[in-house]
């Protein structure tokens, strides 16, 4: 290790390893540090960024590659280093998934549980995957004029990132909020100023249905007034005339959450209709629905294909979301009960479910574990979807009193997964593991586990 340059604190030194985020971790002295877009085995100069006022907590910046990996590869997109939002794009893809396979096996290891990974589907699509787009507006003074920027906010900051093409979503994702920030321009709308509070325009969301073609774009705005409104959506249908919906959704609370609980439509249903597995879901502003379609449909047949159903069976989808696993499930079974706390995501579902005449699937609005715990039904299988949290040891436990005979447990995070498991196995025995990379260029992976009743 050798020390250059003392007063700007910058170091030579060798990554030996990645942490859990995707960064290179590397000795200076006695210590460990870790920096972004370093790779095993490169050498490299990095600068000491800490906090002078937090010297406890180290942060490092990659300033200059002295050795590359071989397994590094050039990155397209031009403001990767700054947005934030994917993570390893510096990664050849089998070094992406050779990290995302190791973490999962290490969250299972570390809970002494058996960590082989019995399948691992990968990615066919690894660029513009995403069906959604979430950017923000603001205003960029430079030389006393003013111009209108929209971006994704750089990492742990409110601070936008211009952007010109993100790589991750579609060409008409692109096109839809590079022509927003002109029309604004021409029609003299405001951006929404974070300090000041004031301005209209706040965020633009774009929804994308990949079988049907349908677009829906929601415009939040910073108030219900919309100035030059009717002309705004003849401009952005003439600019994209492929967009099917717009919404104004109305935000004016004070908080980093996009959508406000108000809404007008101002053009089209107000939905978009898009299918899975050969079922149609409605897809509105606020409903939750997998970003990536082409990984999802994979993700869900493998849940069909663990939960091994019969036409007796009857199944608990456990934090159901909008249906979309126990609507894509019930065909397979005799019926399905799906349990969800959300009550926009119950409406939705219920609705769901009369569109596409499924008649043998009951939607409970509910919290999983309350429901769990006064429930005396018995069940077969029970699939468990939990937010990235994971699940509660109060559901864990019920859970082992109901006993299917089968868990299905789907998660977005390896650690609280391994958790969880860790209080199941006393009375199951997980029998299958599976990763499916729904998220290519970022740490984010999905893993899907069988467990049956010992």
């Amino acid at each position: 290790m050798k020390k250059i340059e003392t007063i700007k604190k910058k170091f030579e030194v060798k990554c030996f390893d990645l942490n859990d985020s995707g960064e290179g971790l590397f000795k200076i002295d006695k210590f460990i540090g870790s920096a972004s877009y370093l790779l095993p085995k490169e050498k490299a100069i990095v600068e000491d960024v800490s906090n002078r006022y937090n010297i406890n907590e180290k942060k490092y910046k990659l300033v200059k590659l002295l050795e590359t990996s071989k397994d590094r590869v050039d990155v397209l997109c031009d403001i990767y280093k700054r947005c934030g939002s994917c993570h390893l794009l510096h990664m050849n893809y089998e070094k992406q998934i050779e990290f995302k396979y190791n973490y999962v096996s290490n969250a299972l290891k570390e809970q002494k549980l058996n960590y082989k990974i019995d399948e691992v589907i990968k990615a066919e699509k690894k660029e513009r995957y995403r069906n959604k787009m979430q950017v923000a507006f603001s205003n960029k003074v430079e030389n006393n004029k003013s111009e209108i920027i929209y971006g994704f906010y750089a990492e742990d900051t409110h601070k936008i990132i211009p952007l010109n093409d993100c790589l991750v979503h579609s060409v008409r994702q692109n096109e839809i909020v590079k022509n927003i920030a002109k029309i604004l321009k021409e029609l003299r709308l405001t951006p929404y100023d974070e300090d000041k509070r004031t301005g209209l325009i706040r965020f633009v969301m774009v929804r994308e249905a990949i079988k049907s073609e349908e677009i829906l774009v929601v415009v939040v705005t910073n108030g219900d007034i919309f100035p030059s409104r009717s002309e705004f959506v003849k401009r952005l249908r003439n600019k994209c005339p492929y967009i099917t919906s717009i919404v104004q959704n109305i935000n004016t609370r004070k908080t980093s959450i996009i959508l406000g609980d108000d809404e007008r439509v101002l053009f089209g249903p107000g939905y978009i209709v898009d299918e899975l597995c050969g079922i149609k879901f409605k897809i509105s502003s606020k409903t939750f629905y997998q970003v990536n379609p082409y990984q999802t449909e994979k993700l869900y047949n493998k849940v069909i294909e663990y939960a091994n159903l019969s036409k007796d069976d009857v199944v608990l989808d456990a934090y159901c979301g909008v249906g979309t696993i126990g609507m894509v499930m019930a065909p397979h079974s005799g019926l399905v009960i799906g349990v969800e706390s959300n009550k926009q995501s119950v409406i939705n579902a219920r609705d769901n479910a009369y569109h596409n005449k499924v008649k043998n699937i009951r939607f409970v609005n509910q919290d999983a574990t309350e429901f769990l715990i006064n429930d005396d039904n018995k069940y077969d299988v029970v699939v468990m979807d939990p937010p990235r949290s994971g699940s509660t040891v109060k559901f864990l436990s019920a859970l082992k009193k109901i006993a299917p005979k089968r868990i299905v447990y789907v998660s977005c995070e390896a650690k609280t997964l391994a958790r969880d498991l860790k209080e199941l196995v006393d009375k199951y025995e997980i029998k299958k593991k599976c990763i499916v990379d729904m998220f290519v260029g970022t740490y984010h992976i999905e893993t899907v586990c069988l467990l049956t009743k010992k």
